[in-house]
């Protein structure tokens, strides 16, 4: 069988998981940049798939960005854009359910970000975040990094901070709290999703949003901005982060980020 992204009755131990984790050159959805990917794919009774590469992203890497994942900008000068691997990671995400630690904060809005740049259509599959999920998994949990939690299901823990380690790691958490799913006769996504585990804390506008999306690419929205008064866009989302959502606005031309509290009203175009 075919993962279908917007299938909730699927089974569990059917559709196809693809770790993300990436890095970046600042933390500025508009003006940064991912500069390396990796994507670990794998289903039942299959083996894993590995995806790594570092990525030109064509700007400098931040101070801070270099701190936490020691990437430079000498290690990245020869290496292949995102546009020259984009059908790659493309093919590797497009039938998965997406899971990533903190997938929401940052991956899924450079992710989507970058595919749109190179032409391809965002990705709107169902995602498991195990960073929201970790308390539930793991009651008592005092710190939710990806390291603690792997610790907290006696996974060991080696290189962290650089994007194949990192989505290694991903996979193996979600591998441990399947099998516990498999015990506990936790089967289908729409489970997860009753649980409060499948897309983390997303509201109901920005579910309601994401879906127009997804089935119609552009969303018309009523926008009361702060600087310009009340507007109206046509947006092509493409992702949520808490009360935010990031998305292409053809008004402005450019990638902008919307307070979901601030959007009035939103349609299909």
């Amino acid at each position: 069988m075919v993962f279908h992204p917007d299938d909730l009755d699927f089974d569990l131990f059917e559709a196809k998981y693809a770790a993300l984790d990436i890095e970046t050159t600042g933390v500025s959805f508009r003006n940064d940049r991912i500069c390396e990917i990796a994507i670990v794919t794998w289903r039942v009774g299959e083996k894993t798939e590995e995806f790594s590469s570092l990525v030109n992203p064509g700007l400098s890497i931040s101070e801070m960005s270099y701190s936490v994942h020691g990437i430079t900008n000498s290690m990245v000068t020869h290496s292949p854009t995102f546009r020259e691997i984009a059908d790659k990671v493309y093919e590797m995400l497009k039938d998965s359910v997406i899971i990533g630690h903190n997938v929401l904060s940052v991956d899924l809005s450079f992710l989507n970000k970058e595919l749109r740049e190179a032409g391809k259509k965002p990705l709107y599959n169902f995602f498991i975040d195990t960073y929201l999920m970790s308390k539930k998994i793991v009651p008592g949990l005092k710190r939710r990094s990806l390291k603690c939690l792997a610790q907290a299901l006696d996974i060991k823990v080696d290189t962290l901070h650089r994007a194949l380690p990192d989505a290694q790691l991903v996979m193996k958490i979600w591998r441990k709290i399947l099998d516990r799913f498999r015990r506990e006769g936790i089967t289908r996504l729409k489970d997860m999703r009753e649980m409060g585990l499948l897309d983390g804390k997303v509201k109901k506008k920005a579910k309601d949003i994401m879906e127009l999306a997804r089935i119609h690419g552009l969303v018309r929205i009523v926008y009361l901005s702060p600087f310009s008064g009340r507007t109206m866009r046509n947006i092509e989302p493409l992702s949520v982060r808490g009360n935010k959502l990031d998305a292409y606005c053809h008004l402005r031309e450019d990638f902008r980020t919307f307070e979901l509290n601030r959007i009035i009203d939103y349609r299909i175009p």
